[in-house]
């Protein structure tokens, strides 16, 4: 079952992995995010992962967000759980 949006934001479960083209963790804001960066939503109680497209989370949010603070907002639309989410950046693998 695909992560639900509730509001502006979606519900998920999300954790950002550091890769030499992206900054640090805490560091990631919406405006680094480019076409080749795969995210992925983690949830902590279920551990049900699943990916969020870059352009859904830039939606109605200012370039400056960062990742981080989206994480607390999300929630798992499988179990419910709206603490300990993560969101992970890697990179889309070359063709």
């Amino acid at each position: 079952m695909p992560l639900l949006p509730a509001g502006a934001l979606w519900h998920s479960c999300v954790g950002v992995e550091q890769s030499k083209n992206l900054p640090p963790r805490y560091a990631i804001r919406l405006e680094d995010l480019r076409a080749w960066h795969v995210i992925v939503a983690t949830c902590a109680a279920c551990r049900k992962r699943t990916h969020i497209d870059a352009r859904l989370l830039q939606h109605r949010r200012p370039p400056y967000t960062r990742l981080l603070d989206l994480e607390r907002k999300l929630r798992c639309s499988s179990c419910g759980n709206h603490q300990g989410n993560t969101l992970s950046v890697t990179m889309a693998p070359r063709n």
